[in-house]
């Protein structure tokens, strides 16, 4: 998984099935983008880490065309900003597989508030 390097394992798995897609259909097709949506709000701490450089390298590695490009990069943009992406309605709960573990919060009591 060179062709993805600067991004976590599992999201370059993610570019792995994305490219897949691309090369079969020549574009990426509007129920891989529900996916890609869904998963950016389902699983938001996946995306959270994703160097902005190295997933637009990834989306053009991926085959996706330039409007593709801008258009994923700004999925990526809004996630990381804390906004909400729409996916259509039968993907909204979609996850990729597997999913990676939520990070812990830190456990805050009534005696932190003070600090």
């Amino acid at each position: 998984m060179t062709k993805y390097a600067g991004l976590p394992v599992d999201v370059a798995e993610i570019f792995e099935y994305l490219a897949d897609k691309v090369s079969g259909y020549g574009y990426l097709k509007w129920n891989e983008v529900a996916m890609l949506k869904a998963d950016m709000m389902n699983v938001r701490h996946r995306w959270l880490s994703v160097d902005r450089a190295a997933f637009k390298q990834a989306c053009r590695d991926a085959g996706m065309t330039p409007k593709e490009v801008a258009e994923c990069v700004d999925y990526l943009d809004r996630t990381k900003a804390g906004r909400r992406l729409v996916p259509e309605a039968t993907y909204r709960d979609f996850r990729f597989k597997p999913e990676p573990e939520a990070p812990h919060p830190k456990s805050v009591v009534s005696r932190d508030w003070l600090n």
